[in-house]
C-alpha cells in the first residue's frame, strides 16, 4: 500500500518538488499544495507487512485527500490513526470541521474524503491498518472513528513506540508482532465503544459489514447492493448470511444509520436534528424522525431533552 523508504537516517528532508513528489510515491489518494515553497519538509515512510508507519514534517501544507482514488489504488479497507505530534491540523470533510491539537489522535477511513491544513509548526505520525484483521479493531474503529481522542498515556506511548519501530534500520522477525501490539494499545486506550444492538457473538462477516456500513454512512443511497460488492459477497450469500442473525440487510444498515445518528443525539447537543439525520444516510428530518421513533419509542427531540 505504502511505498518503503530507507530508515535509519534521522534527516530525511526533501526540498518543495521532492516532498510533492514523495508525497504522491507515498500517498497516491492526496492531492498537495505547498503555502511556503521555502520551508524545508520530510516524509519518511516503512511498511511491515499489511502495516505501514509514516512520519510527517510537513509544516505549511494543504491536502485534499480522495476516497475514490484510494479505493481505485487498493487500499479503501484500510483506515488511518493520526497522531498530532506538533503544531495543529485542521481536518474538514462533508460533515465534521475540527482542529486536530498536540497530542491528539485521530482514526480515519481511507474510503473518506476530506481536506487537511496543516500549520506552521506540524509534525505528525500515521499508522496505517487494516481494522479486518481483529475483531477488537473492527469494534473500536466502528464506535471511534472521525473524532479526535484527547491525549493520554497509552496513546502516547503507542506514537512514541511507533515512531521508533519506524526509524528502527533493523529489520526484525518481531516488527510485525510489535506494530499490531502498539495498534491494540492504541485502540484499547480509547476504551470500549457502545456495542450493537444484535445479539453477539456476531460472525467475523457482520462486524466487517459493520465498518463498511460506518465508512458511507452518509451515502443514502447506499444498500445492499454496495455492501454484497465491498465484502466481496453475491446478493444471494449476503441475505443468507444475515438471515443466521434473523435480519435483512437492508434493516442491518438501517439500524447502524440509526444507532450512530442516535449517539449523536445524545452526545453532540449542538447540532440539529436535521443535520443529524442526513449525516447518517437519511434523506431529511421528517423521515429520520419517524424511522427513529419506529426503533426507539421515543422522537430524537424528545430523546435530545430526556438528556438536557
Amino acid at each position: 500500500m505504502i511505498s518503503s523508504n530507507s530508515v535509519g537516517a534521522p534527516s530525511c528532508r526533501y526540498s518543495s518538488g521532492e516532498a510533492l513528489a514523495q508525497a504522491d510515491r507515498t500517498f497516491p489518494n492526496l492531492s498537495v499544495a505547498l503555502r511556503n515553497d521555502s520551508v524545508r519538509r520530510s516524509i519518511l515512510s516503512r511498511r511491515i507487512e499489511a502495516h505501514s508507519i509514516a512520519h510527517l514534517l510537513t509544516p505549511q501544507t494543504i491536502v485534499e485527500a480522495s476516497g475514490k482514488k484510494a479505493k481505485q489504488a487498493g487500499f479503501g479497507a484500510y483506515f488511518k490513526l493520526i497522531w498530532q505530534l506538533k503544531g495543529t491540523m485542521r481536518y474538514e470533510d462533508a460533515h465534521r470541521s475540527f482542529a486536530l491539537q498536540p497530542g491528539e489522535m485521530l482514526i480515519t477511513s481511507m474510503a473518506w474524503t476530506y481536506h487537511l491544513e496543516m500549520d506552521e509548526g506540524y509534525e505528525g505520525l500515521v499508522l496505517f491498518f487494516d481494522p479486518m484483521s481483529k475483531r477488537s479493531w473492527q469494534e473500536t474503529v466502528h464506535e471511534k472513528m472521525g473524532t479526535p481522542h484527547a491525549s493520554s498515556g497509552p496513546l502516547a506511548a503507542a506514537a512514541g513506540g511507533s515512531k521508533a519501530l519506524l526509524w528502527h534500520g533493523h529489520r526484525s522477525a518481531a516488527d510485525t508482532l510489535t506494530v499490531e501490539s502498539l495498534i491494540d494499545i492504541a485502540l484499547l486506550s480509547l476504551g470500549p465503544g457502545a456495542g450493537c444492538s444484535l445479539d453477539r457473538p456476531l460472525p467475523p462477516i457482520v462486524l466487517r459489514a459493520r465498518v463498511m456500513v460506518a465508512q458511507n454512512i452518509s451515502d443514502e443511497s447506499y444498500g445492499p447492493a454496495q455492501l454484497a460488492r465491498d465484502l466481496g459477497l453475491s446478493r444471494r450469500s449476503l441475505y443468507n448470511t444475515f438471515g443466521r442473525i434473523g435480519v435483512t440487510p437492508a434493516h442491518f444498515i438501517k439500524q447502524q444509520r440509526l444507532e450512530r445518528a442516535r449517539a449523536e443525539i445524545l452526545n453532540v447537543p449542538d447540532m440539529s436534528i436535521t443535520e443529524i439525520a442526513l449525516r447518517n444516510g437519511f434523506s431529511d428530518g421528517t423521515s429520520f424522525s419517524h424511522a427513529f421513533k419506529a426503533s426507539y419509542d421515543i422522537s430524537p427531540r424528545d430523546l435530545r431533552n430526556l438528556k438536557r
